[in-house]
Order: C-alpha cells, then sequence, then structure tokens
C-alpha cells in the first residue's frame, strides 16, 4: 500500500508540472476580452411575443454580435450574422434574436417534442442570474417554434429534466428568421433589489453546416462553459416575485393481463383511478419548494431488458420528472473513473433516485399460493427544496415517504391473509456548496438518511436505518483549463445482527472469505461504519496535452446502498491518462485525440485486484464522418467476488478491443456501427458483439431510429453456484455458449410545437447453454488446469426426474451435491406509445399505452424463428392510461 501511494505522489508531480510549451506562452496568457451587454427597462407596453421584433422599443437595446464558432472551424467568426438584444421590466426577462441566412428556404425549421436536439437551426439564451460562473438557465426555440430549456450545474453539467413556463415565438422571413422570448421572472433565481450583473451568453446552431456559434466563445479546447460566459448589465430593481404553481393532475388506467382464473386475485381487466399534485413554492428569489403529493409516472418509459450473470445488481437512468429535474444538485463525486476487471464504477454515489418507490424487498410465505404483490412502494409524498442563499451557498434538500405495503395472499388451507413486504420509509438527503474565487473553488458537504420502520419481525433481515455523510472540495487552476477536487464519505448503518450479516456476507463485501484475514466477520454486529475517497487531478482544456490522475479508496465496511448505489468495495486505486487532443480543423480532418490510459488496484489486504493499459482515439473527417477505437488490457490479477464468498480467483491476461464509425447526422439517413470483442487467452474464452444503428429522417416532423444488436458469449468459466457437501463447500462453474439478439425501435412523429407521438419498442431474446461443468480446485492456480477441475460423464448427470445436475466424483452412486439446470431462454417484448398534447403553457394531456410480453424456457438454445415466434405469441400484459394536469399561478 505505501509503495502504491508513493508511486501515485510521484505520478501526481510529475504530471502537475507544466508540459513543453505551457510557460511563456504569451497567447494563452493574454487577457481575455470582456464581453458585456445592457439590458434595457420598458417604460411603457411589454413586447407582444410573436417572432417578429417590430415593436419600437427594440432598435433601443444594445445589440450582442460577432459570434464565434467553437464547430466546425473554433476560433472563427461565424459565417453567418447574429443579433441579441435584452429587455426587461418587474414581471419577465425578453429576449429578441434576428438569424440573418442567405438562404432562407434552407433553415432547417424541425418540428419535434420539446427539448429536441437533434437536426434543427437553433437559437438560445443562457443566463447565470446567480452569476455564480457555475450554474444557468437555458432557453431555446427553434424555427418552428419547439423549445428546449436546460438547467446547467457545476460549470459543465445540464439537466435536460428541467422544464420551465415561459414563451417564444419565431418567424422566417426574406432576411432568415427571428425569435422573441419571453422568460417570467417566477422561472428565474436571482437576488432581488438593487443594480445587478447576471452572465449572459447567446448560441445559434445553423443544421445543414452544422455550425454552432456563440456571443461569448465556448471553445472545444478551454475547459468550462457557464465560467466563460459575459456580463449583463442595466437590471436595476428585480423585485422579490412571488412564486406559486400549483399541478394538480387526474390519472385512469385500464389494464389487461394474463392469469390463472383460478387465483382470486386475479382480473382480467383492471380499472384505476387516482389524483395527485405538484407545488412550487418561491419562498425567496433564490430559494425555490417542490413537492409531489401521491405522484403517478405512468408516461413514463420502461427500462430496457437485460439478462445479468453477475453478483451485482443492475442500474438504471432515473426517467421520473420529479426525480430528474433538478437532480444536479445532488451530485456527489465519490467514483472511480475507470472500468476494472469487469467492475466499473461510474454510476456509484449516496443518491441513486430509484430507491425512492422501489420494488418490495420481502417475500411470501412458504404457503403462499396466490397473492396480490405491489409492483413497487407507494411514494405518499417528496419535497425538495433548492436554491442559493444570500451567503452563497447552493443548497438542495429533499425528502420522500414511501408507504408500508401489504400483500394480500391465499395460503394452501385456502385462508385468505396478507403480510408486510415493504416497510414504512423515509428517505433524505442534504446537500450544500459554497462557491469562492468567482466560482473557481468550492467547498461542499453531503448527508443523507433511510430510515425503516421494521415493526414486522419478517422483515429484520432490512437495514432499520443507513447514513451517509460526506466532504468535497474542488479548485480551478491555469486559467480554468485544470482542476484538483477531493471527496470523502462514511457510511453507517443500523439493523439486527441478522441485517448486518447479510451485508457483510453479500456482494461486494464477502467477510467470509477464507483468505481475507484484514476483514473483520462480526456475527453479532448490529452497525458497520465504513469509507471512501477520491483524489483528481485533471486538464482538460488549454493547449493540446491533457491528462489526469487519479486516486480512490473505500473501506470493506463502506456500504451506501439503502438511498445510494455501489457495486463493490474493499479497493485501493490510481489511474492516470495522457491524451494529446486537436481541436481545429486540418487539410482533411475537423478534429481527432489520443490517449493513454493506465490504472491499478489492490484490496486493504494488498492483493492486487486490477492492473491495466488502455489506448484510444477519435477523429472526425471534413465531411463530418467519425471513427473511434479503444483497447484494453488487463494483467493477471485475483478477483474477491468471483467465487461469491469463497476466495479470491485468479484471473489471467485479459483484452478487449472496440471500434465504431457514425456517418453525417446531418443526412436524411445516417448509420453508426459499434462492435466490441473480449478474449481470454488462457481459457479461450471471448465475447463479440455488435450494434448497427440507422437514423432515418423522412421530414422534418418525423424521425425514426431502428437499432439491432447481437452479442455471443462464449465463456469457460462462468460461476453456477456454490454448494455445500461433507467435504466443504464446491464452487462450481460451466462453460456457456450465450446468444443474444435484440432490436431497438424508436419512432417521433410531431403533428405540432405542443403536440407530438413517440414509439419505443424492443423485442429481446437471450439464450445461454451451459455444459463443460467443472470446480475450483485450488482459487490461485496460475494456470487453468490448476484451477479447475472439470467433471468427468461418469461423475456427473442430469437427473431427468428431479430436472437436476447430480455431481458423483467418488463413483460410490450417492451424489455428493446436485444443482439445477443453469440453462436458460428468455424472450421480452417491451414497447409504450405516448400521445402528448401541451394545451396550455404547462398543462399536458398525456395519452399512453404501454404493453410488456415475456416467456422464460430451461431451453438454452437460440433458435431465431422459433423464438422470434414466443417473443409476439407471449401473452401481454397492457396498460392504456390517460393522465391530466393542470398548471396553475397564484
Amino acid at each position: 500500500m505505501r509503495r502504491l501511494l508513493l508511486a501515485f505522489a510521484m505520478v501526481f508531480l510529475a504530471f502537475a508540472s507544466p508540459l513543453p510549451g505551457q510557460v511563456g506562452n504569451s497567447a494563452a496568457n493574454a487577457a481575455p476580452r470582456r464581453y458585456v451587454l445592457s439590458a434595457v427597462r420598458i417604460s411603457g407596453a411589454a413586447p407582444i411575443v410573436d417572432g417578429r421584433l417590430d415593436e419600437p422599443v427594440w432598435p433601443t437595446a444594445p445589440v450582442a454580435t460577432d459570434f464565434i464558432q467553437q464547430t466546425p472551424n473554433p476560433g472563427q467568426p461565424a459565417t453567418v450574422r447574429t443579433e441579441a438584444r435584452v429587455l426587461y421590466d418587474e414581471a419577465a426577462i425578453y429576449v429578441g434574436m434576428r438569424m440573418y441566412d442567405p438562404a432562407p428556404d434552407s433553415i432547417a425549421a424541425t418540428l419535434a417534442r420539446r427539448d429536441f436536439s437533434g437536426y434543427s437551426d437553433f437559437a438560445q439564451v443562457v443566463l447565470d442570474s446567480y452569476h455564480d460562473r457555475r450554474t444557468a438557465f437555458r432557453f431555446g426555440v427553434n424555427p418552428a417554434g419547439v423549445k428546449k430549456d436546460v438547467f446547467h450545474s457545476e460549470d459543465f453539467n445540464e439537466d435536460t429534466g428541467w422544464d420551465a413556463v415561459w414563451d417564444a415565438r419565431t418567424e422566417i422571413d426574406s432576411l432568415g428568421w427571428t425569435a422573441e422570448f419571453r422568460i417570467p421572472l417566477s422561472q428565474l433565481r436571482y437576488a432581488s433589489g438593487g443594480a445587478q450583473v447576471w452572465g449572459i451568453n447567446f448560441q445559434r446552431q445553423v443544421a445543414r453546416t452544422n455550425e454552432r456559434s456563440f456571443w461569448a466563445p465556448i471553445l472545444p479546447d478551454v475547459g468550462g462553459f457557464v465560467s466563460k460566459f459575459g456580463d449583463l448589465e442595466g437590471l436595476v430593481d428585480l423585485p422579490a416575485v412571488r412564486r406559486i404553481e400549483v399541478l394538480p393532475y387526474s390519472v385512469g388506467r385500464l389494464e389487461r393481463a394474463p392469469g390463472d382464473e383460478a387465483d382470486p386475485f386475479y382480473h382480467r381487466t383492471d380499472l384505476f383511478g387516482s389524483a395527485g399534485a405538484d407545488l412550487k413554492v418561491g419562498l425567496t428569489s433564490n430559494l425555490t419548494l417542490t413537492a409531489t403529493l401521491n405522484p403517478d409516472f405512468g408516461q413514463v418509459e420502461a427500462d430496457p431488458s437485460v439478462v445479468n450473470l453477475t453478483a451485482f445488481e443492475t442500474f438504471f437512468p432515473e426517467r421520473r420528472p420529479f426525480f430528474v429535474e433538478g437532480n444536479n444538485i445532488f451530485r456527489f463525486d465519490i467514483r472511480y473513473p475507470y472500468f476494472v476487471r469487469g467492475t466499473h464504477f461510474r454510476n456509484d454515489g449516496p443518491f441513486y433516485t430509484r430507491r425512492i418507490g422501489r420494488a418490495p424487498q420481502a417475500g411470501l410465505p412458504a404457503d403462499a399460493v396466490y397473492a396480490d404483490v405491489p409492483a413497487a412502494a407507494n411514494i405518499l409524498a417528496a419535497a425538495k427544496l433548492s436554491g442559493k442563499t444570500a451567503g452563497g451557498w447552493s443548497i438542495g434538500v429533499m425528502d420522500a415517504l414511501t408507504g408500508r405495503e401489504r400483500a394480500p395472499f391465499r395460503d394452501t388451507a385456502g385462508a385468505r391473509r396478507s403480510v408486510e413486504i415493504e416497510p414504512l420509509t423515509n428517505y433524505g438527503v442534504a446537500r450544500a456548496i459554497r462557491d469562492f474565487r468567482r466560482g473557481q473553488s468550492a467547498i461542499g458537504a453531503i448527508f443523507s438518511a433511510t430510515n425503516r420502520s421494521l415493526d414486522d419481525p419478517r422483515l429484520a433481515f432490512l437495514r432499520s436505518a443507513a447514513y451517509v455523510g460526506g466532504l468535497d472540495t474542488r479548485h480551478r487552476l491555469g486559467g480554468g483549463n485544470r482542476e484538483l477536487a477531493a471527496s470523502f464519505a462514511a457510511t453507517h448503518i443500523r439493523g439486527s445482527a441478522a441485517a448486518i450479516q447479510r451485508v457483510q456476507l453479500g456482494p461486494g463485501h464477502y467477510f467470509q472469505r477464507p483468505d481475507a484475514p484484514h476483514l473483520d466477520y462480526d456475527s453479532t454486529a448490529t452497525s458497520l461504519t465504513g469509507w471512501a475517497s477520491s483524489l483528481r487531478y485533471e486538464k482538460f482544456g488549454g493547449g493540446h496535452w491533457r491528462y489526469g490522475l487519479y486516486g480512490h479508496a473505500r473501506s470493506p465496511k463502506f456500504e451506501m446502498n439503502d438511498l445510494g448505489f455501489q457495486r463493490t468495495t474493499d479497493w485501493a486505486l490510481q489511474g492516470g491518462w495522457l491524451g494529446y487532443h486537436v481541436n481545429r480543423p486540418g487539410s482533411w480532418y475537423r478534429q481527432w485525440n489520443l490517449n493513454l490510459n493506465n490504472w491499478a488496484g489492490v484490496s486493504f489486504g494488498g492483493e492486487r485486484q486490477a492492473l491495466g493499459f488502455n489506448s484510444n482515439g477519435f477523429i472526425q473527417l471534413k465531411n463530418f464522418w467519425g471513427a473511434y477505437f479503444g483497447v484494453d488490457h488487463e494483467l493477471p490479477a485475483y478477483s474477491p467476488s468471483e467465487l461469491r464468498g469463497g476466495p479470491s480467483l485468479y484471473l489471467p491476461t485479459w483484452t478487449n478491443y472496440q471500434m465504431g464509425f457514425f456517418t453525417d447526422s446531418r443526412r436524411p439517413v445516417s448509420f453508426e456501427f459499434f462492435h466490441d470483442m473480449q478474449r481470454e487467452y488462457q481459457s479461450g474464452s471471448w465475447a463479440y458483439e455488435m450494434f448497427p444503428a440507422v437514423a432515418v429522417r423522412p421530414s422534418l416532423r418525423m424521425d425514426l431510429e431502428v437499432g439491432p444488436g447481437i452479442a455471443w458469449n462464449r465463456n469457460r468459466t462462468q460461476f453456477v453456484t456454490v454448494k455445500s457437501a461433507a467435504d466443504g463447500p464446491h464452487y462450481v462453474f460451466g462453460r456457456i455458449d450465450q446468444t443474444t439478439t435484440l432490436l431497438t425501435v424508436r419512432l417521433n412523429y410531431t403533428f405540432t410545437p405542443d403536440l407530438s407521438l413517440q414509439l419505443y419498442a424492443q423485442p429481446f431474446i437471450s439464450a445461454g447453454r451451459y455444459g463443460e461443468f467443472k470446480e475450483v480446485t485450488d482459487a490461485r492456480g496460475r494456470g487453468y488446469d490448476d484451477r479447475f477441475y472439470t467433471y468427468s460423464g461418469s461423475e456427473i448427470a442430469f437427473n431427468d426426474s428431479t430436472g437436476r445436475y447430480e455431481v458423483d466424483r467418488d463413483g460410490n452412486a450417492t451424489p455428493e451435491f446436485s444443482f439445477g439446470r443453469p440453462d436458460f431462454n428468455v424472450t421480452e417484448m417491451r414497447s409504450n406509445v405516448v400521445l402528448r398534447w401541451e394545451y396550455r403553457p404547462g398543462s399536458t394531456v398525456f395519452v399512453v399505452w404501454s404493453s410488456g410480453r415475456g416467456d422464460f424456457s430451461p431451453d438454452g438454445r437460440l433458435q431465431f424463428s422459433r423464438d422470434v415466434r414466443r417473443v409476439f405469441e407471449a401473452p401481454a400484459t397492457n396498460v392504456f392510461l390517460v393522465k391530466v394536469n393542470y398548471w396553475l399561478s397564484l
């Protein structure tokens, strides 16, 4: 461990020193131009928002022009002229933009759903109303009137789930097109009263030339986004606007599903109705309270299908609007950036909103025959407070309460009973960040708490309480092109001895490992405390050379899965990368980069768990076609999780190859292709997957994406099970021949900017057949035959009457143990259609049809035509839903 930390420190110092050509560069050190625009207060009637900009007040406002390209020719003047002006009154900010275009008939006015980011011209204004150079509100519109709004945080991050209530109109004429915005002050956050300075920028996108330009330049080789904005002056005596918004909703749902007619809880057709409301209250001009009562998320797209053969859960991104909007404030970076030996830490964090309203965790009693099991815990209410205090603290607080869930069931005696399967649970998280040095430095803290009401002894396997506390800091230097960041988090969980045993013996911990004396398993413990820390130093802008250094450690007892997400613990990791990036066009290319990476990790017991290298690159040609590649090479290491609680297993050298290309997305038809191959040379195991995709845009109101995929997994060392016998545990592995195929289809059709139709469908087939069964004889053996003993035909047999494999190694006709047939054939089809109509600003009608069907067979062979028929012949669960909400501003 000391040698690892010393090596990390030496490399850190080497990279922290300036690279050749970085010292004495007068161009880099020259003072940047200051971009300043003055807003004009309206003394008479406010402009009519119609997109024409013909009111006499508009020419009185100073103009922002001379935009600079970000792409395709960074730093060069925009090829077409853009002008922007700003007005304001006591109720709103008004922005007028004139986009000159010599070919008005070529303006791309795509009709699409709100927040569309595909092929289209766009005009956008971005307001840093806090003037903290870290956060901003972006409002955009395309020539067809399609709106886009985004909340920016931490300088770079984007939250496209943020939706404000504002207005914009556009008009195409002989000079090009115009856009007129009205942004209510109630939708922004700012300090009221006195003279103010806000940050501001304007952005224009010309689709046919793929040109993106800004008033205050945002260049790809210079770090920062919000921190590079210009200043908006002239704002005087802005009022503290009272903001009370209520969004009541009602929903009706009809569900038809297959089932057993003998099941007393089964109804072929179920009708359901509900109502609730969202509430948004501006406590001050800087702080907003948002709440939801009895929320319904029936319009949210389903998660994709997946077959998970690992010991760890699958991460699914959040899609529910209440939890997506404003979630950036709760981001706390305690991750490690690299994919290490089949494990990555990129999704790890103390706040994973999918825990709120999760599927019930308790099962049914053994004598249950029929049951009515809720799919998820009901969210009774949730609230969050966000904003910025007068002292400069950015804060976010969220609290959610999920109900106690019970499942009625009919037992073997015919009696009707019910059992609690999920306790009443409260989830809370608080985050605070304080900026310094005009947003270039910051300190922050986070605290989360999960508290469960465990009245039923059956639920004693759950933790009664879980807490996470953390501190983080960052410091920009080198003109904002380099950043040093560090974080530390501690976790504490409480519960019964059974609950804490479940954590210690479960995936990610495995304290029972016989070869890990540094792990302290305590069967009587009723609490567990752990910690994790991260250190990062990166140069992400300025010049061609880029680099980064990373350090990360997490103790074996670290556990944040009650409200957060993590897979593994017991790591001390370091990593670094060096890259050369060219972002300005050459004679035949537009941009390219080449990067080299290295990572290494050990356990707290000093056991090497990872050591690898990577090279990757990217290039885009003058015709906007591009390609990328990556090669990972992992040296031998030991896996503490492969045997699910057994000793660490030696993992031989492994190599992964990736490559892909894409065509010009401006064209009506564009393609992308990605493939990935993995090879483990000692055993001959391999895996290959490829995902072609085509995007078709037959008109400016319709787009279609079709993405087939196929993957083959031929792994000779796939874990099967652990079985106990008289002579101890047997770790059974096998060869798996797995084939997975899928097709993802997305269709978007827009009737008007406020009325759109979206379709999503994904048929999915995955089949895996096992054979060549074996067991681990020496987990640390370097050779394949040293580690594994393969059962002969006389030592293992399948018993048709029991449906199990029986192992008899001593030949006495009495099996030492048996295990179930692991073969599988999974077919699924998930689809939904959503009609969305914003019938007035902020008020929406959703009409949704969703369908899910699936089948399972122990036949591990994939027969394409047969399995495709099974996909569509399987009984389907269909849900038809209508949801209506109405926005009120009080």
